[in-house]
């Protein structure tokens, strides 16, 4: 890559932009001649294009605000980087790695460059290529002062998402279905899908292990772009890891950011759906999506990986079947964002009532609990619904609260969390995914800064009255996803729960270490004993490389980086992009993450697979700074 020229030779970003507009201007009527959105957009996409074609890093790093992010997705390094002019990243990554082959930056959907006059900046989706690839993206455009015309990246987001006749199977490409002559003449089509879930004669490319939301997504992905996948599910049917759950469990998050890959839920669609209709859906899904699963599967442990062939061997294990040996070039564990089940340090065998973890409580429905005493120890999302869940039924319950919960209204956190990105009339679902995608989760937490503030506000009643009733209110600045992302739990979206324990109708018990389980019920370091028939413990789940450890292997979970939290650019590490260990990967994560980030590890898989990308991307980058939960 030839050396950046000095600045001081270099035209400057606004009298290139300006030059682009003014070309515009003049080949448009006089009535017509304004600077649009579209124009300004499609001027700063030329010239950012043009230092890209001369390879000017500098010229590059000069086209983003001071405080401006590029967020890019496989382009520059095959890996998934937040990058900040502030830190110098851009300029560092780009002299580490070579400028990207971006080719053909443009602006798309003209009419949708719009200035967002609430958040001070101009969009625009764009595209562009590179030699083997298309790609996507989104820009966020400011002006450096008011009027001046010198607008300049805010964030620019850029995710590889084709490969140049490797396209999806899907519109003009969508499969015929009646291919005559091309089969067996006695053979149709349900004959065909029988011979492709059975494997006959071939092994899969790809083996997914769990068959919940994220690895049906991912299969659907894979499937869609012509590789063969295989997914295992130890339950007996598609949707059970959502079809066992407490009986009265329902998503806290809309329908508007929960749709699947290639088929949203219909317009009659409930905004919270409850936990038995998803399972049905995710049933339907797996059958039209026409994807290979293997129930009442598991592998066995300790695959093995070979260097040379590139493939692991791994033994999969079949109910009343024999067992299968597979050779397989990708091996994914889409098992659940949480790893085990965490169960508390003490003493728990004195206790006689019933007593489970969160993960095996099937709920109140069916028992004939009425009149008696649970105590649900833990405060997130599970001990909130399930102690909600006791009460309704009855029950004389407590929640025990050891340290502090942030809390959020589900009324006002979530319209304003995803407020013009995911609600009703919102953008189409693809645009929706863009535009959240392409924000660096750093900057994504500074916004939720503000949002939170304006949450805390309106929910400031309920709040004072939780305070009041004993429950100590984590602040947390980042608000809810930024939670989640962060630290894995910690937090209740409330529809219900927070009025009844501030109504005192749920006993709570905050800041008091247990001490043990009696005979008949919780006794506190305190000295205080709380009498139960019930025992619930919300009390969480470790690290994903708990499970890991325990489905694939000792070896494999020691060389994992780290799973979730933090890199040092802030992006979340571990999951959807290269793990620590190669062609092993994790899928994980709430409905919209396993609908966008399906698409990006599915890219990664295909790139590998033609042989366009190097699977091990730089191991320095995967020394991580940040993981709470390890």
């Amino acid at each position: 890559m030839p050396p950046s020229a000095d600045v001081q030779t270099q035209p400057s970003v606004i009298d290139s932009i300006k030059r682009t507009v003014a070309h515009v201007e003049s080949s448009t009527p006089t009535k017509e001649r304004t600077s649009s959105p579209a124009d300004i957009a499609t001027a700063f996409c030329a010239s950012l294009q043009s230092a890209f074609d001369a390879k000017d890093v500098v010229g590059i790093e000069r086209h983003f605000t001071d405080d401006g992010s590029w967020r890019d997705i496989l382009t520059i390094d095959f890996d998934m980087n937040s990058l900040k002019r502030a830190k110098g990243e851009i300029k560092q990554h780009l002299d580490k790695y070579g400028v990207p082959e971006i080719r053909s930056l443009k602006v798309i959907k003209p009419h949708d460059a719009v200035i967002n006059k609430d958040a001070n900046w101009l969009q625009a989706f764009t595209t562009f290529e590179t030699a083997d690839s298309r790609g996507k993206g989104f820009l966020r455009l400011r002006e450096s002062t008011p009027g001046s015309g010198d607008w300049r990246a805010f964030t620019f987001f850029t995710a590889l998402w084709e490969v140049k006749g490797h396209e999806e199977f899907a519109g003009h490409r969508r499969p015929l279905g009646a291919e005559h002559g091309t089969h067996d003449s006695s053979e149709n089509w349900l004959d065909r899908r029988q011979k492709q879930i059975r494997f006959e004669g071939e092994d899969p490319t790809v083996l997914i292990v769990g068959g919940g939301q994220n690895g049906l997504m991912l299969a659907a992905r894979l499937g869609a772009i012509g590789i063969k996948t295989l997914v295992v599910e130890k339950n007996g049917r598609v949707g059970d890891s959502w079809r066992k759950r407490y009986h009265t469990l329902c998503l806290h998050d809309p329908v508007w950011a929960d749709h699947f890959a290639y088929m949203q839920f219909p317009k009659t669609w409930p905004i919270y759906t409850p936990k038995d209709k998803l399972a049905n859906y995710m049933e339907e899904y797996a059958s039209q999506m026409e994807l290979n699963i293997w129930l009442q599967s598991t592998i066995e442990r300790n695959p093995t990986y070979d260097e040379q062939t590139k493939q692991w061997t791994v033994r999969v294990k079949r109910e009343g079947q024999d067992d299968r040996e597979m050779h397989v070039n990708h091996l994914v564990l889409a098992s659940g964002f949480s790893g085990e089940p965490r169960l508390p340090s003490f003493p728990r065998d004195e206790f006689k009532g019933y007593i489970t973890h969160s993960s095996g409580h099937a709920g109140c429905h069916g028992k004939d609990w009425a009149g008696k005493k649970a105590v649900v120890i833990g405060c997130c999302n599970s001990g909130h619904d399930i102690a909600a869940d006791f009460y309704e039924h009855g029950v004389d319950t407590t929640i025990v609260q050891r340290s502090s919960t942030y809390v959020m209204s589900s009324e006002h956190g979530i319209p304003e969390l995803l407020n013009g990105v995911y609600e009703e009339d919102g953008p189409p679902l693809d645009d929706a995914d863009i535009m959240l995608t392409s924000l660096p989760v750093d900057l994504l937490a500074e916004f939720h800064v503000e949002a939170g503030k304006r949450i805390a506000i309106k929910d400031k009643k309920l709040l004072e009255d939780l305070e009041k009733a004993g429950f100590k209110h984590n602040p947390y600045p980042g608000s809810l996803f930024i939670k989640y992302f962060r630290d894995g739990g910690g937090y209740y979206i409330d529809v219900g729960c927070s009025r009844l324990i501030a109504d005192g109708k749920i006993k709570i018990k905050q800041g008091v270490e247990v001490e043990k389980l009696t005979e008949k019920g919780v006794l506190f370091k305190d000295g205080t004993l709380i009498e139960a028939d019930m025992i619930v413990m919300a009390t969480g789940y470790t690290s994903q490389r708990e499970t890991v450890r325990r489905i694939i292997s000792d070896d494999v979970a020691e060389r994992l980086g780290s799973v979730w939290g933090a890199d040092a650019q802030g992006e979340i590490p571990g999951v959807w992009r290269y793990s620590g260990v190669d062609r092993f990967w994790l899928q994980s994560g709430n409905l919209f993450q396993a609908r966008c980030y399906s698409k990006h590890l599915a890219m990664q898989i295909q790139l590998i697979e033609l042989g366009l990308r190097d699977t091990a991307p730089d191991a320095v980058k995967y020394k991580h700074i940040h993981d709470p939960r390890f």
